[in-house]
């Protein structure tokens, strides 16, 4: 009896495991509106709004733009880095991590929406 119960224990422990390295789910799970305050092509700095959640965390974060972020216009049409100058507004989805450093950074950006 005692053999059964600790296989049952050890499989529902591997079983919690595996179910714990899934997916995060969708890949814009987290998003902020900001201020754009430097372009520096291969990053953003950016300011969040007032009252978004991300502004508690930082007055500034570094965004890092690679092959993966996908930018866009606000009709979803793709645009380059270059397009997205200090002083534009844009939302930022990423994966919900901020890097706790001055300023703060978002390694994992998915995609860039620049504002009207």
């Amino acid at each position: 009896m005692k053999r059964s119960s600790l296989f049952f224990v050890l499989l529902s422990i591997i079983l919690l495991v595996l179910s714990s390295c899934g997916s995060a789910g969708n890949r814009d799970e987290a998003s902020f509106n900001a201020d754009v305050l430097e372009n520096n092509q291969s990053s953003l700095l950016v300011q969040p709004v007032e009252g978004s959640r991300e502004l508690s965390s930082a007055d500034k974060i570094v965004v890092y733009i690679n092959d993966d972020v996908k930018l866009v216009d606000s009709q979803g049409k793709e645009i380059e880095v270059s397009q997205i100058k200090a002083g534009d507004k844009v939302q930022v989805f990423y994966n919900g991590a901020i890097a706790e450093s001055y300023p703060a950074q978002i390694h994992k950006c998915y995609k860039v929406k620049l504002m009207d």
